[in-house]
């Protein structure tokens, strides 16, 4: 524990403590009468308080819950003040509390226990550990070093809580000259308070005048110096420069060579086979000392102690199921063939649709493994989108980001590679700006072809049932010789008219709402779990009232289960939000709700929650 995080406890300014985890203490809270604790490496949860300087994490007793306690309101649970505090007058739950605590003192097992659990200490060295090891360190390279600064505090003597009053043994200083300038190195330093216990053994001196005193100490200073300097050239030719445990300065270097430590010192050349050194001096295992230091470096900073977010599992599309809402449906397959790009999360699904209704298909992936399942089942595959083009009469392209669908069109081996796309249609169903959507028109006419933009509003389940939204805009004939295909995902088709873009523009602004919707639930729902009331009530109550929807309710319970098997992921929502607001700025419209919103979302994706369900925002709004 370092110096500055030493406390005085009682009205004597020469006494100082030291409180470090597992030290029993009496804490006061405001309000409360000073209760039975014990000092403890803080719970994760805690750290994300605000907390004051000087403060120290205390289980308390009894109600064995956390607490930041100020050093100033905490004393060592032994002293002179213990039996004034532990008065039998107090409350019963004062008396539990002192019942708690001796039955720890008894057998600590149980308490420990509870505490490593809510803490999560089970697993890492905490910084206790790196205190001890640091301290360790520093007496054994530094043995004055405590002796220096009890001087430089004026005789203030630190105690320890819990520690020994016993004097450590101090191993015998070396013989010779080595001894007379340690001697005289640590000679000035004296205690001046009556309490003060030296920190290492002196060699007595005789008695001289202040002038022979001075000199003799100037003597032996040059004489060390000039050792030193001697030393470091003899033993700099057949040490390494820099160990794994090496430092400059003060403390000198120390290079583990097999089981023998040596050190390099301005005061000599001590090693473990020297028999006049300080053999006796207390060594640091160096695999110890690493060890410690490597199990605690994933946990440097506590606060960013994060469960690591397991990426969902990609599920193989099962091409053996049927909807039964699909079933239901008279549907008559058109002789087309359809080509179909991008077999994602929606495209797959639409694709297993049209293969059981009887359509035509040829697709093309960019991931080849991915269109195997749809060859068994009796579509074609293509190695390019050019190749698909050219086999097809109407290509549907379903992929995740505006970017991807411009590569599609006007990338390598792309749609547009085939110049002449007469007696052809283009249908765009990727999630994409009105901008985009119109560069891609503009790109397939000019090639002689016809253009339709077909967004698709729902979720992956909502896909597999047949139970899409269509908003179509463009070209009018190849709206109707789709409809066989919109009748298969959809259970509702929208044609807005054949200005390019006005699809897009009403796809978005639904987006929006969503992912509003979205975040003001998560947050909803997360106050509710700070107020540890169930979240399943919640949603039982929502149901009943007239704000309830499908889609709500769904996502809430996802929320409350901790389920978010992707439906709908959150970087797609992420995405759309992103593109409502360019849309938004290139026309000065305000949307100061929907911009946190999109931030919320960011927050998340950097959580590790891209490839989840967009419930997953449930997760940052928790914390």
């Amino acid at each position: 524990m370092s110096k500055n995080k030493k406390l005085s406890l009682s009205s004597d300014s020469t006494e100082k403590f030291i409180y470090k985890p597992k030290d029993l203490i009496w804490a006061k809270m405001k309000g409360f009468t000073p209760w039975p604790g014990m000092i403890v490496e803080p719970p994760l949860d805690l750290l994300s308080q605000q907390r004051r300087a000087n403060t120290k994490c205390v289980f308390f007793f009894g109600s064995r819950n956390f607490a930041w306690i100020e050093e100033h309101n905490i004393k060592p649970f032994e002293g002179p003040w213990k039996d004034e505090l532990a008065k039998v007058s107090k409350p019963a739950a004062f008396r539990h509390a002192m019942a708690d605590i001796d039955k720890y003192v008894d057998n600590p097992t149980e308490i420990d226990g509870q505490i490593d659990v809510s803490c999560g200490m089970g697993n890492h060295a905490t910084e206790a550990d790196f205190d001890k090891i640091r301290d360790g360190l520093d007496s054994d390279e530094n043995p004055d070093a405590a002796a220096v600064a009890s001087d430089t505090n004026n005789g203030v003597v630190p105690h320890v809580v819990g520690s020994p009053d016993d004097e450590s043994e101090v191993p015998p200083l070396a013989s010779g000259n080595n001894a007379d300038a340690v001697a005289g190195a640590t000679s000035p330093v004296v205690s001046t308070t009556p309490t003060a216990k030296s920190q290492v053994k002196r060699t007595p001196k005789a008695k001289s005048s202040a002038a022979v005193a001075v000199s003799s100490k100037q003597a032996n200073k040059a004489a060390s110096a000039k050792s030193a300097a001697a030393q470091k050239r003899r033993v700099s030719s057949h040490l390494t420069p820099t160990g794994p445990l090496g430092s400059s300065g003060k403390r000198g270097r120390r290079v583990a060579s097999g089981d023998v430590d040596q050190y390099e010192s301005p005061g000599g050349d001590y090693d473990g086979a020297s028999s006049s050194s300080l053999a006796a001096r207390a060594r640091i295992d160096t695999e110890t000392f690493l060890g410690t230091l490597t199990k605690r470096a994933p946990n440097a900073i506590a606060l960013l102690d994060r469960p690591v977010v397991t990426r969902p599992e990609t599920k193989t599309i099962d091409m053996n199921s049927r909807s039964n809402t699909l079933a239901d449906r008279d549907i008559v397959a058109s002789d087309q063939i359809f080509g179909f790009l991008g077999l994602g999360m929606m495209g797959s699904t639409i694709v297993k649709d049209l293969i059981y209704t009887g359509h035509k298909v040829v697709v093309w992936n960019r991931t080849i493994d991915k269109c195997q399942p749809f060859v068994e089942a009796g579509a074609e595959v293509k190695d390019t989108p050019m190749d698909v083009v050219e086999a097809a009469d109407i290509i549907f392209c379903c992929v995740s980001d505006p970017k991807g669908a411009k590569d599609l069109v006007f990338g390598n081996c792309g749609v547009l590679q085939l110049k002449d796309l007469r007696n052809k249609a283009y249908v765009e169903m990727s999630t994409i700006d009105p901008d985009t959507s119109l560069d891609i028109g503009e790109g397939i006419k000019q090639c002689n072809g016809r253009y339709l933009e077909a967004q698709i509003h729902g979720s992956r389940q909502e896909a597999a049932e047949g139970m899409l939204i269509i908003l179509a805009g463009g070209d009018r004939s190849v709206f109707e010789e789709c409809h066989s295909c919109f009748k298969t995902i959809a259970k509702n088709t929208f044609f807005l008219g054949t200005d390019v873009g006005n699809a897009c523009k009403v796809n978005l602004i639904l987006q929006t709402i969503l992912g509003v919707s979205l975040v003001g639930l998560a947050e909803a729902l997360a106050l509710a779990d700070r107020f540890s009331i169930s979240l399943n009530d919640i949603i039982d109550i929502f149901d009943l009232t007239s704000m309830k929807s499908p889609l709500l309710l769904a996502k809430g319970k996802e929320m409350a289960k901790g389920d978010f098997n992707p439906q709908q992921p959150l970087s797609h929502m992420q995405r759309d939000l992103r593109l409502v607001l360019n849309m938004a700025e290139n026309l000065d419209q305000s949307m100061p709700v929907t911009s946190i919103t999109n931030e919320v979302f960011k927050h998340t994706k950097r959580l590790g929650y891209s490839e989840h369900d967009s419930s997953a925002v449930f997760v940052r709004s928790r914390f």
